[in-house]
């Protein structure tokens, strides 16, 4: 086994931590797809087969990038950016609509599409990277940090904005979290918090009267108007995904009735998988929990902190600030994504579209998590390699 992970190298955690959500989402994912196979009118076994394969050659991604040396991340970050912004734009333009939204980007001479906000993420997180390090001298300057930090950051928000406002809003506090570590100035925080305040409500106003403008903010309304609301003032029917996951906890929990045990549904058994649209992906967790109970819960929460806690160990070891910042970037990007899937799923959010990275079912979405895990990774083989440096020279001079 040492030698087995000698041979991925980087961080031996990381590689479990993928490993361990990989394995549990080839399982639950096969439990939770009968929606799909009703409404799609496809197979167990392809949908199956299908996931695993992807998620396979997501890991093999995972294993190519962790072996490119992080700084050509960073001297490929504008590239990178630059290809992301072109990708949101034509998205926009020419992009397949799902669920009302055109957030989907076919990929030619295949039978793919992918998010081009998954990616737009991750460019982000890299070009931020390296212009927080070239430019931390001038970060009094509104003109240059205005330029290539504030205005790359408002673009990226504007073009995903439309199609979905939960990525959207993941993309800015990203952002903002990243700004804040690298002591950004609080005064130009402030004023573009307040800026993207004041042009949200813009939009919003323009939107009430050109509803083309913004297609979507009536669900998005509508969306939070049901989550504030009394449930008996609701019809049931509009709030079904909500009432659903609720239910499908409480199915989960541990009860004693007329002394008999009540547990679980039990792996394979869950119920409510059958009426939740997305029990396979934006409602994951909620059919986690009713097949699983809070034992799988608390077993899924502890991997996402653990994982949380070697990206930081790893960002903390890095040999160059801008790996740093792109560690703790991927690390606030994987996190905050699993942790609004808990809450939608939990009814503590708006309901919206948000995967658990490398859980949920999903090609080309977990491709960009493998992708990410990789950029930790390689940052982590970086650091193991100077570290087995170091002990060798010592080594070499107590001699």
């Amino acid at each position: 086994m040492r030698t087995f992970f000698k041979y991925l190298g980087g961080d031996r955690n990381i590689w479990v931590i993928a490993f361990l959500l990989g394995i549990i989402s080839v399982v639950s994912v096969y439990s939770f797809i009968p929606i799909l196979v009703k409404v799609k009118g496809l197979s167990y076994s392809f949908l199956f087969f299908k996931h695993t394969i992807l998620l396979g050659l997501g890991f093999v991604l995972m294993f190519a990038v962790h072996k490119i040396p992080p700084k050509i991340f960073s001297k490929l970050s504008k590239v990178i950016f630059y290809v992301a912004i072109v990708l949101l734009v034509l998205t926009m333009l020419i992009g397949e609509s799902v669920n009302g939204a055109d957030r989907w980007l076919k990929i030619p001479f295949v039978p793919f599409s992918f998010q081009t906000s998954d990616f737009a993420k991750l460019a982000l997180v890299i070009y931020l990277s390296r212009q927080m390090v070239k430019w931390k001298d001038q970060f009094n300057d509104l003109k240059i940090v205005g330029r290539y930090i504030l205005l790359p950051i408002g673009l990226t928000i504007f073009l995903i904005l439309p199609s979905n406002l939960s990525t959207a809003a993941l993309v800015g506090v990203m952002a903002l979290i990243m700004l804040i570590i690298a002591n950004f100035p609080f005064k130009w925080i402030a004023l573009s918090v307040g800026g993207a305040g004041a042009a949200f409500m813009l939009l919003l106003a323009v939107a009430s009267y050109q509803p083309e403008v913004l297609p979507r903010v009536e669900t998005w309304r509508m969306r939070i108007v049901r989550m504030f609301s009394d449930e008996e003032s609701l019809d049931p029917t509009e709030n079904m995904q909500s009432n659903n996951a609720l239910t499908a906890i409480k199915n989960g929990s541990i009860t004693i009735k007329n002394g008999k045990f009540y547990g679980p549904e039990l792996p394979g058994n869950g119920v409510l998988k059958h009426w939740i649209p997305e029990a396979y992906a934006d409602f994951y967790f909620a059919a986690l929990v009713e097949e699983g109970g809070l034992p799988s819960a608390i077993f899924v929460i502890m991997l996402y902190m653990w994982l949380f806690f070697r990206f930081i160990k790893t960002a903390l070891s890095a040999k160059t600030e801008f790996m740093t910042y792109m560690v703790l970037g991927i690390a606030i990007m994987i996190i905050s994504q699993a942790l609004v899937n808990m809450m939608v799923s939990t009814k503590l959010m708006p309901v919206t579209g948000q995967n658990m990275p490398l859980l949920s079912m999903g090609g080309t979405s977990a491709w960009f998590t493998c992708i990410a895990f990789g950029m930790v990774l390689g940052v982590s083989r970086e650091s193991l390699k100077l570290n087995n440096n170091s002990n060798k020279e010592e080594d070499h001079g107590d001699k």
